[in-house]
């Protein structure tokens, strides 16, 4: 608390970051199935990956990369074909 510029990052971080996220999230169930939506939503996680390796410099596995590719690939299949 006594900290004011790391209290004034996370108020802005709680404050913006939800209002994104939720803003995306009704902007993607609009422009495609919800179940689609839903399931883009859900790999966020798997999203975060590299940016955990870039800013916390950690170790990322071959399992976690093949979990990854495979999640990526479901979600990839989707998506009709044009």
């Amino acid at each position: 608390m006594r900290h004011r510029s790391g209290m004034g990052l996370a108020a802005l971080g709680a404050a913006v970051g939800p209002f994104i996220g939720v803003t995306l999230s009704l902007v993607a169930v609009s422009n495609a199935q919800t179940g689609v939506a839903a399931t883009i939503m859900a790999i966020s996680p798997i999203l975060l990956i590299p940016a955990s390796a870039v800013i916390h410099k950690e170790r990322i596995t071959w399992r976690a990369v093949g979990g990854a590719v495979l999640a990526v690939g479901g979600v990839a299949m989707l998506f009709p074909h044009r």
